[in-house]
């Protein structure tokens, strides 16, 4: 393998199926109402300004779309997550401590729910399956790759790549 070897995975955004596309539904709406529809209501109520109110909610969901990841990067050195804002954008292999599947009600309760400003899943997904917590130190981030098994098998190929070398 190269130096420079990497593989790239894209987040799955569809629901798995009809109850995980009604779960997401539900939390999703709830996420919406709280970080878009408050401050909306807020700036409504002091400008009463519907342009003001429909600017302010673009901008948040701006915001959010910026400090999405887009996909994240394996190679030997680490994970990189592609995204325009936010943290972390690129773990060593050396501060990974475990990259595991993690529960749909771990997902929803530490990814998705707490905290509910810069949650630790970021991603466009509409899914509470399939996701994986990857944990570096104290601190963890979650990631629904489109294809989990080949995710799984990439990570353990390149992270013990690292090892061998070192």
């Amino acid at each position: 393998m190269s130096q420079d070897a990497q593989c790239s995975f894209d987040p799955r955004v569809a629901p798995r199926d009809a109850g995980d596309a009604a779960i997401s539904l539900a939390i999703g709406t709830c996420q919406i109402l709280i970080l878009f529809g408050l401050p909306g209501a807020l700036v409504h109520a002091l400008s009463a300004s519907t342009t003001l109110t429909v600017a302010t909610v673009l901008l948040l969901y701006l915001a959010f779309a910026l400090y999405s990841v887009t996909k994240v990067e394996l190679s030997l050195e680490g994970i990189r997550f592609v995204r325009v804002f936010g943290h972390p954008r690129f773990l060593p292999w050396s501060d990974i401590t475990d990259v595991v599947e993690a529960s749909r009600s771990e997902l929803i309760l530490h990814g998705w729910l707490w905290p509910l400003v810069l949650p630790r899943e970021m991603s466009p997904s509409c899914t509470s399956l399939g996701h994986f917590r990857i944990q570096f130190g104290k601190r963890f981030v979650y990631f629904p790759p489109k294809d989990p098994q080949l995710f799984l098998a990439a990570v353990d190929q390149f992270s013990k790549r690292t090892v061998d070398v070192v």
